[in-house]
């Protein structure tokens, strides 16, 4: 029976711990977003490479930006010389995609059917001089027939609308799933546990089965003795 017991209690311990690793792995809608910003980032620091025609910069940009964001990032970077068109360093990189950390910090959010929205706090350095006070950055990335581009940028020193609600909806669905995890709690057995989303749980969950298992284990050996 003490074997059993220890055995049951390993196969829990193993599916939690693997449930813990794939929740701390990034999620693959963050990635590839993560991704595709970094890529349509690096074609705008490629303008800055060589001198092109505006044709060229169209096809670089393209895959990437809408055409009214091109226009705009275009209007504020782009420099007309005798060997073509390019862009320079600046201090002031509106319409660039932000510097984004690309880890807990850069937040992805669904804000419609056909609009992603990418956002991140930033907060000066005191060691470092810095041209901006604490700030909100963000890229909004809408979906198109040819797939999806950026076609909005923001920068804000104030919580934007979107984040408060972001956070007012994840603060929702913790108190929601508290309360039906409770619920939950009370239907737990051995077997049914595989049959509800239980994850929020598990760590107590676990407890819970060790010990009603180390109990039926010394009732039993308790009656045997007896």
């Amino acid at each position: 029976m003490l074997k059993n017991v220890i055995g049951v209690i390993a196969i829990i311990t193993i599916i939690f711990l693997g449930s813990v690793n794939a929740n701390a792995e990034q999620s693959p809608v963050n990635t590839e977003v993560y991704s595709f910003l970094k890529n349509a980032f690096q074609s705008q620091l490629s303008l800055g490479e060589k001198h092109r025609s505006l044709e060229e910069i169209d096809r670089v940009l393209d895959p990437y930006f809408t055409k009214e964001y091109q226009q705009s990032f275009l209007e504020e970077h782009l420099f007309e010389e005798e060997a073509g068109y390019i862009t320079y360093g600046t201090d002031f990189p509106a319409y660039y995609i932000p510097f984004f950390s690309y880890d807990e910090e850069t937040k992805v959010m669904e804000s419609s059917e056909d609009e992603i929205i990418v956002y991140e706090f930033f907060t000066s350095e005191e060691d470092m001089p810095s041209l901006y006070d604490d700030h909100y950055e963000y890229v909004k990335l809408q979906e198109t027939p040819s797939g999806w581009k950026v076609n909005d940028y923001g920068f804000e020193y104030e919580m934007p609308d979107f984040v408060k609600n972001n956070e007012m909806e994840q603060e929702d669905s913790i108190v929601t799933t508290g309360s039906v995890k409770d619920v939950r709690m009370n239907r737990i057995t051995p077997l049914g546990m595989f049959a509800y989303p239980f994850f929020h749980s598990l760590p107590v969950t676990i407890g819970m089965m060790a010990s009603q298992l180390l109990h039926d284990y010394n009732q039993n050996t308790f009656l045997v003795t007896r």
